[in-house]
């Protein structure tokens, strides 16, 4: 008799502890959606609050003064007969054309034909050949440049390089400058410089000071990164450029005067515009196509001002 009155005594205890474990799990679920809305909202705001800003920067440069000035109804500057000056972006470049000076590159890429030949010992290059002793009285004088070409992100994570390879790099660089003082190097990722940065010690640190003061070892383009260029927004393009910057002042109190662009997907012109707002005063490029640096080297262009379509202020070009 005991026995029929406790079995169902049981059960109904295992159905009532069922039930309030999912309504507390369901209860879990909801403060994890209020916390999840909450963000969501938050997000939200944020993007309202960046397109006014966006949409203020805009209106900064579309709206002009009038240029005539002076009063009455025509003369006001309230009138709304004013027009807003056309952004400087907004001209097609086919249009630039005519008046463009120096080399307008639309033009080059309508001339070359892209091909492909066999260029010898450089395969996209010129068929080179000379005699041994050709450069018996005029030896050639080579420039060698040791430098950074670290890739925060690629086939390894960034810890994964800088493990691997990159601390490794930087270690030596200490040693071989601080034995010969003629030798110099340049570094250019400052992720990287800066984790380097926080593992060493005081001593390693002072050490680093002295060379960058005495120009054995230079910071170049002191971007966060070596940003890409073709595809990237110039807002992410200026804010890693601000980041590196930064600290270089703090730890280093140094600003970079050259750029150094090896290995980004493409170039633009608005890194151009960008790293002369920044203070620099000229940059090397890598990642030119081939058919355009042949035709650079045979009209002995390689070395040029580079300037945006629209730029036309000297202060523009670098």
């Amino acid at each position: 008799m005991k026995r029929g009155r406790v079995l169902p005594v049981l059960v109904g205890g295992v159905f009532c502890l069922a039930v309030m474990s999912l309504y507390r799990m369901l209860e879990l679920m909801q403060g994890d959606l209020s916390r999840l809305q909450l963000k969501i909202d938050r997000l939200e705001r944020l993007l309202v609050v960046n397109n006014r800003l966006v949409a203020r920067l805009r209106d900064s440069l579309l709206v002009r003064e009038s240029p005539g000035g002076g009063g009455g109804a025509n003369g006001s500057s309230n009138s709304a007969h004013n027009r807003a000056a056309p952004p400087p972006g907004c001209r097609k470049a086919e249009e630039m054309k005519d008046d463009a000076d120096g080399v307008q590159l639309l033009d080059v890429y309508d001339l070359l034909p892209f091909d492909n030949p066999d260029g010898g010992a450089w395969k996209q290059g010129f068929q080179i050949s000379y005699r041994g002793d050709e450069w018996a009285e005029q030896p050639l004088e080579l420039f060698l440049v040791p430098h950074s070409h670290n890739d925060p992100g690629w086939v390894k994570t960034f810890d994964g390089y800088y493990r691997d390879q990159t601390r490794h790099i930087l270690d030596n660089m200490l040693v071989k400058l601080g034995e010969d003082n003629r030798r110099k190097m340049i570094w250019a990722e400052i992720s990287y410089f800066s984790q380097w940065w926080n593992d060493i010690d005081d001593q390693k640190r002072a050490l680093v000071r002295r060379l960058v003061g005495a120009g054995q070892l230079e910071m170049v383009t002191g971007g966060w990164v070596m940003s890409d260029e073709a595809n990237s927004h110039y807002f992410a393009m200026l804010d890693q450029l601000m980041e590196g910057h930064q600290w270089l002042q703090t730890h280093l109190g140094v600003k970079p005067s050259s750029g150094w662009a090896v290995d980004p997907f493409g170039h633009s012109p608005s890194m151009t515009y960008l790293l002369k707002g920044a203070g620099l005063s000229n940059m090397l490029i890598q990642r030119v196509h081939y058919s355009v640096k042949k035709h650079f080297a045979q009209q002995r262009t390689l070395e040029f001002l580079w300037r945006q379509s629209w730029g036309e202020r000297e202060g523009e070009r670098l």
